[in-house]
């Protein structure tokens, strides 16, 4: 079965050298995709940019599109227009806005626990209006042609990103794992944003580790369509499988469901390939 693998990507991997430990590193990571068949991938950290990462897999595996990019947090500055600049000039693909450190992650993570959740990220101002270094991020996104992913931002911070983002140019916008519960985003939503040119990422994290039912996923997948939905896995932890095992897995428990091979290769490497490829 893992002729399913062909030509297909997985962008959203954790790999050492990272901050957590990891399934595997970068090294790796590489050799499994290429025994795999699969077409590429994106390298993913929390804290440190992987854009210079993914040059170097580049070189040593060229018959994988292999990206990497940088995630907004505060060791690089936050929501930081100069650290983005940076990582799209050493060809970074994607970015994504706070994960870990979102402020409203934090206040799932924390609840009322009294953990002060100040010091963490919010892309709105005092007024409720988006800072404006929130546009300035964008404008170097779309300059550079980057994919911008909402990280871990609560549901309405990320549709305003989407809705500034086509403001400001960025043609590639992906709603990140949207069925993920810590950053839930609700059927309407998922629809509003494709109305405004995002995609829809689900990781197979939430299904694998029992946090979304996939035949909840799957009926998110049929209410915005296949060509607006893109399957990653999110894995690299240690308690979690290879992303190629994951992708194979994941891919056939959805044709398990009623969708078809057609509909998940769309996902799976149609759409992927679009997106860091253009």
């Amino acid at each position: 079965m893992r002729e399913l693998l062909q030509g297909v990507y997985d962008l959203h991997i954790h790999t050492s050298p990272d901050v957590s430990p990891r399934k595997c590193d970068d090294l790796e990571l590489g050799r499994r995709l290429r025994e795999a068949g699969m077409a590429g991938c994106a390298i993913k950290s929390h804290y440190t940019d992987t854009a210079g990462r993914a040059g170097i897999l580049s070189r040593l595996f060229p018959e994988l599109d292999i990206v990497g990019g940088i995630t907004l947090n505060r060791s690089v500055g936050g929501i930081n227009p100069q650290a983005v600049e940076r990582t799209a000039q050493m060809g970074g693909k994607m970015l994504w806005f706070p994960t870990l450190e979102a402020r409203e992650y934090q206040r799932f993570r924390h609840g009322t626990d009294g953990t002060d959740l100040s010091v963490f990220l919010t892309v709105f101002g005092e007024d409720g209006r988006l800072l404006p270094q929130v546009y300035e991020v964008l404008e170097v996104a779309a300059a550079h042609n980057m994919v911008v992913g909402t990280g871990h931002l609560s549901a309405p911070e990320g549709l305003a990103v989407v809705r500034a983002a086509r403001e400001r140019g960025v043609d590639r916008v992906v709603l990140t794992h949207a069925d993920n519960p810590a950053d839930q985003y609700t059927l309407e939503q998922q629809r509003q944003a494709v109305a405004l040119g995002a995609m829809v990422e689900h990781c197979y994290f939430t299904v694998y580790h029992n946090r979304t039912p996939i035949e909840e996923l799957v009926n998110q997948i049929k209410g915005v369509g296949c060509q607006s939905v893109l399957l990653s896995t999110d894995f690299g932890q240690v308690n979690s499988p290879y992303s190629d095992e994951g992708m194979l897995e994941y891919m056939q428990r959805l044709m398990a469901c009623g969708l078809t091979w057609e509909d998940v290769f769309q996902m799976a490497s149609v759409n992927a390939r679009m997106l860091i490829k253009g």
